[in-house]
């Protein structure tokens, strides 16, 4: 099953500051709820346990996370997973825009594809899930970026 989500937000630092955060696995990898266990594996790079509860399905999902960074401006962020008899490929595109010295607009893009047992939930569920998941790591990424 195929789903594509897409949005907007803004950080409240500006670009440069705003690409750091989004290029360090060790940053980027706090922004993410229910994380069981994480190893960052090289600069772009971590690997994840997370824990996973969609109706029926619960357990651990593995994922292996590289980030690729496009100075100034554009981060793509690769996701190969499986767990819960379910494997997953994320793509997720962000494109930077300076706002203001101190304010940094974010446009994204993700194509998620999902096979296995969490698939037999149907895409209304997965959709609602995911774009939950989504606003809870943008916000996360919005109050870790400004503290650090």
């Amino acid at each position: 099953m195929k789903i594509d989500l897409n949005g907007s937000f803004d950080l409240g630092v500006g670009l440069s500051k705003s690409f750091a955060f989004l290029t360090d696995p060790r940053k980027l990898s706090t922004c993410v709820a229910d994380l069981k266990q994480t190893k960052i594996t090289g600069d772009h790079t971590f690997e994840t346990v997370l824990g996973v509860k969609i109706g029926p399905v619960n357990g651990n999902f593995n994922a292996r996370c590289d980030i690729e960074p496009s100075p100034p401006d554009t981060v793509s962020i690769n996701i190969e997973g499986a767990g819960t008899a379910s494997t997953m490929h994320l793509v997720l595109s962000l494109k930077l825009g300076k706002k203001t010295e101190k304010l940094t607009s974010v446009v994204w893009e993700a194509t998620a594809d999902i096979t296995g047992l969490v698939s037999g939930l149907g895409e209304t569920v997965l959709r609602q899930l995911s774009k939950s998941r989504i606003e809870e790591i943008i916000g996360a990424l919005k109050k870790s970026i400004t503290t650090q």
